[in-house]
């Protein structure tokens, strides 16, 4: 019986990424806004003094903007291709493969949480269903 529901309504599933993406993107831009400093700080760890600030606000611009788009449905399918861009940089600018002892080890560096701290499993899931949603948006008019 719930499958049945979910295989009518299947239409929906767009929405439901859009409407979690929007809220995540919106949350973590604000999150940078109210804790600027600490943010701050991050940025320039990552990309030096003269990059972090500036990276740090265009970060801050893609995610609110990103998110609201989302939530209001504004172009999703060139709103999603545009974050997941962002989630790859992301992933690429913040990962360190560590010195793992075995192959199970280094596919878990790769693919679930590296030693530099990155969670690659939900940048990668980010990246997945945000690309799911450009394809799924893709054919109606936003």
């Amino acid at each position: 019986m719930v499958l049945s529901w979910f295989e009518k309504n299947k239409g929906h599933a767009p929405t439901v990424l859009r409407i979690f993406f929007g809220v995540a993107f919106l949350v973590a831009g604000l999150d940078k806004i109210l804790g600027l400093s600490m943010a701050r700080g991050m940025f320039e760890g990552l990309f030096g003094a003269g990059l972090g600030a500036p990276l740090l606000y265009l970060a801050i611009i893609i995610e609110v903007l990103g998110g609201l788009a989302l939530l209001f449905n504004y172009k999703t399918p060139l709103v999603s291709l545009v974050l997941a861009v962002f989630i790859l940089v992301a992933l690429i600018s913040t990962f360190k493969l560590g010195d793992a002892p075995n192959v199970i080890a280094s596919l878990r560096e790769i693919l679930v949480m590296n030693t530099g701290g990155g969670n690659t499993a939900v940048n990668f899931a980010y990246l997945a269903g945000l690309l799911s949603l450009a394809f799924a948006s893709s054919g109606k008019r936003r």
